[in-house]
């Protein structure tokens, strides 16, 4: 599943470019089969991920899913991610000066000690929270450009989805779990059907 979901990262690192910034909101709004402003139990049964955390993100107990809960559901998310993130940086800081040494690096991530020239824009021997906040926004930002390339190079038809004729051709690794990808069932793959399975 692990080459799936490398795959699934890439391209749903281009929902943003491909979808939007309402691409989310557009999720949320086909679920809402019965267009009453919520979200069911039962239409989020088609939401796998949405699904088994349903009653979590219930804060209420209403039995539906509005979308002030969604979105604090998603800030308290992107929280709890910052908050992970700053633990790392401070456990890899091991002499406590706000910044990672090559030597700190390293230990802490044989991924960024190896990068540590390119990650270190200033070369003073030193990686910055800035510095390394600007070099995963780069890194989105062509994730995102090679995302939207490799969908659409796949959707030979041009129809905003990738069938599974074009997965087989295209991306063979997305083609064997096609039908978990499919949420819909529709026959294609969407943008926010991928998105949907990188949160899962």
């Amino acid at each position: 599943m692990r080459p799936l979901i490398a795959l699934v990262s890439l391209l749903a690192a281009a929902a943003a470019q491909a979808g939007g910034s309402d691409s989310h909101r557009h999720d949320v709004t086909k679920l809402d089969t019965d267009a009453d402003g919520a979200i069911s139990r039962d239409e989020a049964k088609s939401h796998p991920w949405l699904a088994e955390k349903f009653d979590t993100v219930d804060a209420n107990k209403d039995g539906r899913l509005e979308e002030s809960e969604l979105a604090a559901q998603r800030e308290a998310h992107h929280a709890d991610m910052k908050a992970r993130g700053e633990e790392r940086w401070k456990a890899a800081d091991t002499d406590g000066n706000g910044n990672l040494s090559r030597a700190e690096a390293t230990a802490s991530s044989s991924w960024v000690g190896d990068r540590f020239d390119k990650l270190d824009a200033n070369a003073d021997g030193e990686l910055t929270r800035e510095e390394m906040h600007a070099a995963r926004k780069q890194g989105h930002e062509q994730m995102r450009e090679h995302g939207v390339e490799r969908f659409k190079a796949a959707d030979a038809n041009a129809d905003g989805g990738i069938d599974l004729a074009e997965a087989q051709t295209a991306m063979p690794k997305l083609a064997e779990k096609f039908s978990t990808v499919d949420m819909d069932n529709d026959g294609k793959v969407t943008v926010d059907e991928l998105k949907s399975l990188h949160r899962r």
